[in-house]
């Protein structure tokens, strides 16, 4: 089992490269320079080849859906948007905040689909996509351009992909640590984050990349608003144009390209739609009643229909998530007016009636309120949100499996990584 942070740095290489260069099957179109054709598995000495650069990054891409696919069903569970209905052990786990940091599915599960509906993997898949796109990366940079077509587009696109591991360890991890280095609070890893942005924005610009300057935009206004530049924050949102949506693509080759939120929800039945997200009347809240029992008998199966099944893709960024991002900062710099016009605009285009504002404390919580609705079973904006803004967790038992909440709310860093084993 693949474990990078938590192995010395030459094993690191070459698990990761390994790691990376099997997951090239099957990964979808992701622009021009990255639609190659190449055989399942690569040998490993063959990952100096500098012919071989598309299928690198197209790796690296690879890993970081798989682990974004964990992720969002992780943080959906452990959010308020799930409640559990197995009495699986792991199920209780990531829905009721009981998360054990030494929990071996959480520490080193692998990318594949959970058992019984769980989450899978999570630490490992999330260490592995930042290492391996670090890893592409610098062997691009000591390639030529002679020796790599397009040298500077691939760059671009997997530094805006390695960005992103940063964004979700510095948004929901307690502390964290990277290639056995000191323990340091999750800031440390918004501000690589936001570094490795700024360099993707310099390439993408110098190679006329634009869909990847858009995905780069997009994830730097999510990085200034978590480290509250706002109005860094809100110039970044107003440059993601309208329409513009990044995926992770999803597939049914392998289990490792499914869509965990589909099948844990609703394949396997191990968690239900929250009751408040039933009720909210909002097309954005794409829910419904499956009509028949979930995982655990009498309990109703209640699931999003965001994804319709197991290959759907799920959004990384979007122009409408650019644009809450846009409202929130607005709020935040005492604009009301300007952010609940933001509001109002999207809410018009579905038929929604207008919100108002009395100051700007209740402008900023209409804007968390329309992120819960708009972003709703995906990316990990709820949990984020709940954490940033210290929005009161549930508590007591749960309503469906009668369990009693943990009492975690940041993930733990395992304890593996604080011993530097």
């Amino acid at each position: 089992m693949c474990r990078p942070s938590l192995w010395t740095p030459r094993l690191v290489r070459r698990c990761i490269q390994v790691s990376g260069l099997l997951l090239t099957i099957g990964l979808g179109a992701c622009g021009d320079i990255l639609d190659v054709t190449f055989p399942g598995r690569v040998p490993i000495e063959q990952a100096d080849d500098p012919t071989l650069a598309p299928v690198l990054a197209k790796s690296a891409i690879g890993d970081l859906e798989c682990a974004y696919d964990n992720y969002v069903l992780a943080a959906a569970v452990h959010s308020d948007e799930y409640e559990g209905s197995l009495v699986n052990a792991n199920v209780v786990a990531w829905s009721h905040r009981s998360l054990s940091p030494d929990l071996l599915e959480y520490v080193s599960g692998p990318c594949e689909a959970g058992t019984g509906g769980t989450p899978g993997g999570l630490h490992t898949p999330m260490q592995t996509a930042r290492f391996w796109a670090e890893d592409v990366f610098r062997r691009l940079e000591g390639w030529t351009d002679a020796e790599v077509a397009n040298r500077n587009v691939l760059m671009a696109t997997v530094r805006a992909y390695s960005a992103f591991p940063y964004v979700f360890f510095g948004e929901t991890y307690c502390s964290i640590a990277f290639d056995r280095g000191p323990i340091q609070q999750p800031v440390a890893a918004l501000q690589i984050a936001e570094q490795r942005f700024a360099e993707a924005i310099s390439l993408a610009q110098a190679a006329g990349a634009t869909d990847i300057l858009n995905l780069t935009r997009a994830g730097m206004a999510r990085v200034k608003m978590d480290l509250k530049k706002w109005s860094e924050a809100e110039s970044f949102a107003t440059l993601v144009p309208v329409g513009y949506r990044k995926n992770a693509d999803r597939g049914t080759e392998i289990d490792r390209r499914y869509n965990r939120v589909y099948l844990a929800g609703i394949q396997v039945g191990a968690y239900v739609v929250a009751e408040p997200y039933r009720t909210m009347s909002d097309p954005r809240v794409m829910v419904a009643d499956a009509g028949r029992d979930a995982g655990f008998a009498g309990i109703r199966l209640w699931v999003t229909t965001k994804y319709p099944a197991l290959g759907s893709p799920i959004r990384i960024v979007s122009y409408e998530e650019a644009q809450l991002i846009k409202a929130e900062a607005r709020a935040e710099q005492a604009d009301v007016a300007g952010a609940m016009t933001i509001l109002n605009t999207r809410r018009a285009t579905l038929g929604l009636s207008a919100l108002s504002a009395a100051n700007q404390a209740e402008a900023v919580s209409r804007v968390i309120s329309e992120r819960q609705r708009e972003l709703s079973f995906e990316g990990g904006h709820r949990l984020n949100d709940l954490l940033r803004k210290g929005i009161s967790w549930k508590n007591g038992l749960s309503p469906f499996l009668r369990r009693p909440y943990g009492t975690v709310t940041c993930w733990p860093l395992p304890p593996q990584e604080q011993n530097g084993a």
